[in-house]
């Protein structure tokens, strides 16, 4: 950069705009959920009420991890869904996954939206199951329907987006994944170990669920930072 260029703001104003319609709808989902655990465990809150409950502490963090990552994934789906009409948002590549503005990830956005969507439908049925596994029985078709359906438009948006990116994305995600599998299969034969020789009580799939996906975010973005030293800039490269 030449003495007479100006520096770009990191913090412009449409960024700051944002980051700020991003705070409320969290706010607003913290909320209602909130409220909905507030009213269905009336005798302490939500965690709480499964401490007391004997629910196991490896189970209770898993429900409180669950539901951080059900925040993000909400979230996720709320800045895709802002990016299809937003240009400025579009171009943000820390908000986007490093994707960015340019026409091939303007046309996956649509798809991305869809499956954050869905994968928080299928998601949050899990956490409720994992959370309340005594539901009422008239709750079994209705999440099933909800379940079904958001598994399809996972599958059909993940084909439509692996179809639509280059071939830099898919790389990064067939390395990110194929790098989580192979750590998770790792603990999982050390936790299969303790468990038979009762160092440790069994896990439940969700636990292993909710540790699977941390550790594939946390890949993803090691992954991402060496193919592209430059995926946490905000805004486009200038060769785009």
């Amino acid at each position: 950069m030449s003495a007479l260029e100006k520096p770009k703001a990191i913090f412009s104003p449409k960024w700051l705009v944002s980051v700020g319609a991003l705070a409320v709808c969290g706010g607003a989902f913290g909320y209602v959920t909130g409220d909905w655990f507030a009213e269905r465990f009336p005798h302490g809150g939500g965690f709480s009420y499964l401490a007391e409950q004997g629910y196991p502490p490896l189970t209770i963090i898993s429900l409180v991890l669950g539901g951080v990552l059900l925040f993000i994934y909400v979230c996720s789906a709320i800045v895709y869904g802002l990016a299809i009409v937003n240009k400025g948002i579009a171009s943000n590549r820390v908000l986007t996954g490093g994707l960015g503005g340019n026409p091939s990830s303007r046309k996956a956005y649509p798809y991305i939206f869809v499956f954050y969507i869905a994968y928080a439908a299928v998601f949050g049925i899990l956490t409720l199951y994992a959370a309340s596994p005594n539901l009422p029985t008239s709750f079994a078709w209705p999440m099933f329907l909800i379940g079904l359906v958001s598994s399809i438009a996972m599958a059909w948006s993940a084909t439509k987006l692996w179809f639509i990116l280059d071939e830099f994305f898919r790389t990064i995600w067939v390395e990110a994944c194929a790098l989580a599998s192979f750590i998770m299969l790792v603990i999982v034969l050390i936790v299969a170990s303790a468990v038979s020789v009762g160092l440790m009580p069994a896990v439940t799939l969700y636990s292993g669920l909710v540790l699977y996906q941390l550790i594939y975010l946390i890949t993803y973005g090691i992954v991402a930072g060496a193919r592209d030293p430059n995926m946490l800039e905000m805004g486009e490269p200038e060769d785009a």
